[in-house]
């Protein structure tokens, strides 16, 4: 039974969607929901069992479907393309929101009526829980369903995202704001109500988090890249942290490989040692020469001087083993060729993309470098990933699988 925790983000919510999605298709058996901002209305359709609606939500996002903007506009001021007529549309637009005293809610509240069902939520099995704070009161409130009074729960959600920009309004008498001033990331608020299992799925937006020590098991659903600014809408940003959201949690729950892709592991445990091993003689010379190592025995040069150095060029930590290595180095070609990252692969998989799709590099000055340069920590970024390059290159184009 696991209690499921939606850091609060703005935009990038859509990182969420993608998780409840793979979380679903999972079965895991998610008992309580908390959430933060936009972590609360994602919260709130999970707990209604509205998967795919979200998804779709976030899917087809855009400016003009949270904000009374017009997204022409918008999109330039995003990419910085500064003109005479967004910069007029955007003094103007702060002149409505100055004489409006804030930011119009009334779209936002469309979207919550139009998508959040009271009694779904309060018939359904699960806990659920949304963070915000009241000025009126100088305190935060950690609110579950039963906390919050009849036909309120689309209310106290839109007042868990309220930005102090937005047009001030009140609810039960009271002036709420946004959650994340108190706690974007509201695992406490679960585990006080008895959760021992966390799924707390990460965006790392602006506010602050309590996480303090305890006995709980919190997972972390880690972006594996930046998901943007919080207010950045656009559709293919979206598109991509839902992608993101979907792999990055498939990958925790289904123990997968790699930093960028997403790369089931070998059944076989001394898969990679005989991968090592089999290594074309030519490949294993060519790189003894180019790290000046001295001629020995196969094995002790390969295990002993060749891979430590390879290991050390990469910055891998000290737990990796010769997989996380071969891994690494496969990973960086495939984008370099360009291969889709949202994608299960096996390594053998990736590896025939790669040998299929990649145009071998031209040699380059990071080649005839001395080793002392090569083995150093300043060495300049751009010519370590060269070396780097090189090395994967030699090791997998050249590869031929034994049988």
């Amino acid at each position: 039974m696991y209690g499921l925790v939606l850091e609060g983000g703005g935009a990038k919510g859509a990182y969420h969607a993608g998780a409840l999605k793979a979380i679903k298709e999972l079965k895991l058996d998610v008992s309580g929901v908390a959430g933060t901002s936009i972590g609360a209305f994602n919260g709130a359709m999970f707990v209604q069992d509205k998967i795919e609606e979200v998804y779709e939500y976030w899917y087809n996002i855009s400016p003009a479907q949270v904000f009374d903007v017009e997204e022409k506009y918008v999109a330039e001021l995003m990419n910085f393309s500064l003109n005479q007529k967004n910069l007029l549309y955007l003094i103007n637009k702060a002149k409505e929101i100055f004489q409006n005293r804030g930011l119009d809610t009334s779209i936002m509240k469309k979207i919550l009526s139009e998508n959040i069902d009271e009694d779904l939520i309060r018939n359904s099995d699960m806990d659920f829980a949304i963070i915000t704070v009241s000025l009126s009161e100088f305190k935060p409130l950690e609110l579950f369903v039963e906390d919050i009074p009849e036909g309120k729960i689309a209310d106290y959600i839109l007042a868990s995202s309220y930005l102090p920009a937005f047009k001030l309004q009140r609810i039960d008498g009271k002036i709420l704001i946004d959650g994340g001033f108190y706690d974007n990331l509201p695992i406490n608020t679960l585990i006080k109500k008895g959760y021992k299992k966390i799924i707390a799925v990460r965006t790392y937006g602006m506010g602050d988090n309590k996480v303090g020590n305890n006995n709980s098991d919190i997972i972390y659903i880690n972006p594996s890249e930046n998901l943007g600014r919080m207010l950045n809408l656009d559709q293919k940003n979206a598109r991509k942290n839902l992608k993101m959201g979907y792999y990055d949690t498939m990958k925790y729950f289904k123990n997968l490989k790699g930093n960028k892709y997403y790369i089931y592991p070998p059944k076989d445990s001394k898969y990679f040692i005989e991968f090592i091993l089999n290594l074309p003689e030519e490949t294993i010379k060519s790189l003894s020469e180019q790290f000046k190592i001295v001629e020995q025995p196969k094995e002790r040069l390969l295990f002993e001087a060749l891979i430590p150095r390879i290991i050390n060029l990469l910055e891998l930590d000290y737990q990796a083993d010769y997989g996380d290595m071969l891994i690494n180095l496969l990973e960086i070609i495939a984008a370099k060729a360009g291969i889709e990252r949202f994608e299960f692969y096996s390594f053998q998989d990736l590896l025939k993309q790669v040998r299929n799709k990649y145009n071998r590099s031209e040699k380059t000055i990071s080649e005839r470098l001395p080793l002392f340069i090569k083995s150093s920590n300043l060495l300049p970024k751009k010519v370590k990933e060269e070396i780097i390059i090189g090395i994967a290159e030699k090791i997998f184009l050249n590869y031929r699988e034994v049988k």
